[in-house]
């Protein structure tokens, strides 16, 4: 997908302005399987804003079909970065 229509269809996507922001950035650092594995913290600090609005906004492109969110755990099960598959 080249930039620019990578960037037009994100601002046709029924979110506000930061998910859309949040989108564009996921696309960004996704690896060559859509994937990013990455904290919260790690995210809001690629993007400047808040931890909270990182993941209200992640959860909303979820509930839009534009996002799958894995929990990730340890073998003892503490709790790891999830991983976020882009759609």
């Amino acid at each position: 997908m080249t930039i620019l229509l990578k960037y037009k269809v994100c601002a046709s996507f029924p979110v506000p302005p930061s998910a859309k922001l949040l989108y564009c950035y996921l696309l960004d650092t996704a690896d060559y399987k859509n994937t990013v594995v990455k904290s919260y913290r790690s995210i809001a600090q690629g993007v400047g804003l808040s931890r909270g609005t990182v993941c209200r906004n992640l959860h909303r492109l979820k509930r839009h079909g534009l996002l799958e969110i894995k929990p990730r755990r340890t073998e003892d099960g503490g709790k790891l970065a999830n991983c976020y598959t882009i759609i």
